[in-house]
Formats: structure tokens, sequence, C-alpha cells
């Protein structure tokens, strides 16, 4: 079955602004809706499960259908871009929590990540603060980290992140970078929201 056409129906309904269905073995295992927020989420679920069923003959669960809402007083400030102010680490034997903050307009926006302790994992750690610290600030959850590589470029350490961007349905790559001055989980959470800086400002609430 050709899901690509099973999400462009369902943005056919009322309030769905965007959808991505994940797959396991040509079935349904994961729905994922962006909508707007004049309708209640539950609402939103229940067309979804029947226009699966109705024109697809497709049965799922609600629990496998995740909406997230976009409020309607979102405003674009083309101004707007999010400073980072540093970040926190808790760490023990063999598990570390990192904390991102960062600020815009005298207002900070936190996040926090954790997991085990090891030398690649701590920058996706420390790449999924920073996402989840924008979420706080746009109120929108749309982007997931994709990839983390260091390189090098005139001589310099360099951290490269690749950041997946749900928009309509469709999957965008977006890339940052960041020169590796103090260490690479610094660089980490530079090169993330170096890759997202010249997108939040289309989401970011007043």
């Amino acid at each position: 079955m050709d899901f690509k056409e099973v999400e462009s129906f369902l943005t056919n309904i009322k309030s769905v602004m965007s959808c991505k269905i994940i797959t396991d073995h040509n079935n349904i295992s994961e729905i994922h809706v962006l909508s707007d927020s004049s309708r209640h989420t539950k609402q939103i679920a229940r067309d979804i499960r029947s226009a699966l069923l109705s024109n697809f003959n497709i049965s799922v669960d609600y629990k496998i259908i995740s909406v997230a809402q976009i409020l309607k007083n979102l405003t674009i400030n083309t101004e707007f871009r999010l400073i980072y102010d540093g970040y926190t680490n808790e760490t023990t034997s063999d598990r570390i929590k990192l904390g991102v903050k960062l600020s815009w307009d005298d207002k900070e926006y936190i996040g926090e990540a954790e997991g085990i302790k090891s030398e690649k994992n701590i920058l996706k750690i420390a790449a999924a603060a920073t996402l989840i610290a924008i979420k706080n600030a746009i109120g929108l959850d749309c982007f997931i980290v994709e990839d983390i590589q260091c390189g090098k470029i005139a001589g310099q350490e360099v951290m490269i992140t690749a950041i997946t961007y749900i928009e309509k349905g469709e999957e965008n790559i977006l890339t940052g970078t960041s020169i590796v001055t103090n260490n690479k989980i610094d660089s980490t959470i530079k090169s993330t929201l170096n890759a997202i800086n010249r997108r939040i400002c289309l989401f970011f609430k007043e």
C-alpha cells in the first residue's frame, strides 16, 4: 500500500496540518499528526480512525495516534533567534544527564535528557536536550536527531548535526555546524541550534 497517499488523505481532515505514518512490515505502527488548536486531540484521533476504516479498510488502535497542536495565535517573528546560555551535566559511573539552557527576550527555556554514558551517546543526549529546550520555546515537537558527526575543515575540528524536520507530512533534513572550541558537547549543542534557528521563527509564540 502507498502510505504516502494515506498521509495525504488524512491531511484533508479538519484541523490536520500534516501527517506522518510509521510502518512495520507494511502495517501501521505509529501515526504522528500536526494540527491547529481548533479541535480537541481526541476528536482528531477519532476522525483519523474513522477515515482510515471507511476509505482504506484499515483499523488502528487510538493509542498509536499522536497529535501535536500549534496554538492559533502563533505569529511569525523573523528576528527570533534562540541564544545558547550553556549546559549542565550530572554523571554517574555509567549514565549522564544534560541540561541545556536557551533564552530569548529575557525568557529561559530548559531542556533535559539523559542516558547511557558513552562517547557517541553523550553527543546524542546533548542534541536531544537541545531539541527539548527548543520544543519548550516554540510549543511544537517536529524535530528529530538524525545524525551527529565530527570532522575537520581548514585544520579545525567541527561538529556537524543533521536534524529531521517534519513539515506537512514530509521529512526534511536540516544541518548545522559548530567549530569545537570548548568541548564536543558544547559544540554539538551549538550545531543543533545552528541547524534549526533559521526555522523556528516560523513557530515562535508571541
